[in-house]
């Protein structure tokens, strides 16, 4: 039977990051994933297409003025309004 110091649940930009932090303490570490397995370049099919490609680049749909007025910092970014 195959033991482990710890458990990652998700392999996301957390649970990434976590698992490359414990290993690097020498811990035992299993990363369980509910996903399927991704191939780059060949599953990101958005990876280097334009933003002017995308349906709703830069549309302020999502937020609105009142998401604007509780997160004003993150509101100057242009990625903001996007959903």
């Amino acid at each position: 039977m195959i033991t482990y110091d710890a458990i990652v649940i998700g392999s996301g930009i957390t649970g990434g990051w976590a698992a490359k932090e414990l290993t690097e303490k020498g811990l035992a570490t299993l990363v369980i994933e509910r996903g399927r397995n991704v191939e780059h370049r060949k599953d990101y099919i958005t990876e280097h297409k334009p933003t002017w490609q995308f349906p709703l680049r830069n549309a302020r749909l999502s937020v609105g003025t009142q998401g604007a007025q509780e997160y004003p910092i993150q509101a100057r970014t242009g990625q903001f309004h996007e959903s």
